[in-house]
């Protein structure tokens, strides 16, 4: 019970997190805290509003192959957030065979990045439901899963591999959603682009990056620079449809990310 109440209460600190400089002492961080919000929606909450689709629609979204390359730390961040979208987007196709696939990848992208054990084995649940056919279940599972894993990098203060995951996560989340309106536009249905706090978000988080490492990496520009240009297009909205060219524009930014990061 202690402990669920402990995982529950990380849980809050997370969507308010206050990130401590990594190379601070615990004391000093507490008084010079660089504050990144790590509050970002369920995917399942975006996707679940393109109730428009069918789950061929869902299915024509996610990739013939995906990349398996776990050597790097900083990749393997990005790719696993990348990977909790397209699971969500599996559920709601129906691909058992994805499906699979993409839960084996997302076991071994946490590995490298030193996500807990713990959380590691919450992969057997996501496999038992994928083989039962529980697909509503899933979707929670998914998104628990993906609660954990920036929990467990959150206690072990790994504030920019955190940052990487959920860059990840939302880049394509918002590549996919572009995709699936793109491919059937309905205005109505556009006003899920509108996220303008996420977006903020994303990019307060990239610029407290430390880690020299990851600055110096050719796609890290690329983020920076496509994330101003993706905010400048939505913020530009008060609850107002996006135009059939502006979801292109948003496919496009999004999508020069994802080609960068490599």
């Amino acid at each position: 019970m202690i402990k669920k109440i402990l995982i529950l209460l990380m849980a809050s600190l997370l969507l308010f997190a206050c990130a401590k400089k990594e190379a601070a002492p615990a004391q000093e961080a507490t008084a010079k805290a660089d504050f990144r919000n790590f509050d970002l929606p369920p995917f399942a909450q975006l996707f679940n509003a393109l109730d428009h689709l069918q789950k061929a629609d869902f299915d024509k979204a996610l990739k013939a192959q995906y990349k398996n390359e776990t050597s790097d730390v900083f990749l393997s961040s990005y790719y696993l957030g990348y990977l909790t979208a397209d699971a969500i987007i599996a559920t709601k196709s129906r691909n058992k065979s994805k499906l699979t696939e993409i839960a084996n990848l997302m076991i071994d992208y946490s590995k490298p990045i030193g996500v807990n054990e713990s959380v590691q084995k919450l992969s057997d649940e996501l496999l038992s439901l994928i083989q039962q056919d529980k697909w509503e279940e899933l979707q929670t599972a998914l998104d628990k899963y993906k609660s954990q894993i920036e929990i467990s990098l959150y206690e072990t203060q790994q504030y920019d591999l955190l940052t990487l995951v959920q860059i990840g996560g939302w880049t394509q989340g918002l590549n996919r959603m572009c995709y699936l309106i793109d491919m059937n536009y309905n205005a109505d249905k556009t006003t899920v682009l509108d996220q303008k706090g996420i977006v903020n978000n994303i990019i307060n988080n990239c610029n407290k990056i430390e880690n020299s490492e990851i600055k110096n990496q050719k796609w890290f520009p690329v983020i920076q620079k496509n994330y101003i240009e993706i905010q400048n297009v939505i913020k530009a909205k008060n609850n107002q449809p996006f135009t059939a060219e502006e979801v292109k524009t948003l496919l496009k930014l999004s999508q020069e990310i994802n080609d960068a990061v490599k």
